[in-house]
């Protein structure tokens, strides 16, 4: 039954985040106007246009009004929300035995995989990563740091994921700077300095960080070959970088552990 709550939440959820991701690139509010409206006609959709994936299918991905198209992005995020919040809950209550630790870990797993989808997809749609919502999760991120700390009693979770947060944000700073200087471009935004550092706040330093970073870069370079394979983008072409750092904090979060054991295993370690 939990499951099941969880996914109908993580579909609402990613409703509220397709709101995010259509208004804040806009500069528009995400709570005024209160009700969604179509893209194309701007009339406000009732209560039965706006349920979750059922409304896109039902209505065939167009506006009932205007029958202007509907982008295919709203259902792909209210379907991805729901599918990362179940696996959420899978690795929270596979990890965790208490019940403060599942609630404290499966909340905060959950916001942080929201704030990681509308960055994501903002990025990856504009090449551009909004400190307006980076820095809320990183405050976000803190707060959780903080209440953990103080719920455990343990001052190296607050010292871990401070560092976490910094290292985080200097390692991807000195990969810009170096990159820029060896390529005469741009390599990396700043976006991607802060996002590593919200990142940071969450996994935590050591091994997290490092792990986040080398799948973000592994999973970035494999999309990229494919790309030029299928000759969508050219060799000097640039990708956004913000959602594979996302993918790699993702996984860090939810297997890091065994990811690692599984290379000191290889390694003999």
């Amino acid at each position: 039954m939990e499951y099941v709550i969880t996914i109908v939440f993580g579909l609402v959820i990613g409703s509220f985040l397709n709101v995010c991701i259509y208004r804040i690139p806009q500069g528009g509010s995400i709570t005024k106007p209160s009700r969604s409206y179509c893209p194309h006609c701007n009339h406000t959709l009732s209560a039965w246009d706006n349920i979750p994936v059922f409304s896109y299918l039902f209505l065939r991905g167009k506006c009932r009004y205007c029958k202007g198209k509907i982008s295919p992005r709203y259902i792909i995020v209210e379907l991805l929300t729901a599918c990362i919040f179940a696996l959420i809950l899978y690795r929270t209550l596979n990890l965790y035995k208490t019940n403060s630790d599942i609630a404290l870990n499966l909340l905060r797993g959950c916001i942080f995989a929201g704030f990681l989808i509308v960055i994501s997809f903002i990025d990856f749609q504009f090449m551009d990563i909004y400190n307006i919502v980076v820095y809320p999760g990183l405050a976000v991120g803190f707060l959780f740091t903080l209440f953990e700390t103080i719920l455990k009693r343990d001052k190296s979770i607050i010292i871990s994921n401070v560092l976490g947060a910094v290292a985080g944000a200097v390692i991807i700073l000195l990969i810009a700077i170096l990159g820029t200087y060896a390529f005469k471009k741009e390599a990396m935004g700043m976006g991607d300095v802060s996002l590593m550092a919200m990142i940071g706040m969450f996994v935590g330093l050591w091994p997290n960080i490092i792990l986040t970073l080398i799948l973000g870069a592994f999973i970035g370079s494999v999309v990229g070959i494919i790309l030029m394979i299928l000759k969508r983008k050219k060799s000097d072409s640039q990708i956004p970088f913000g959602p594979f750092l996302s993918i790699g904090g993702l996984i860090t979060m939810l297997y890091g552990k065994e990811i690692w054991a599984w290379y000191h295993h290889l390694m003999g370690l």
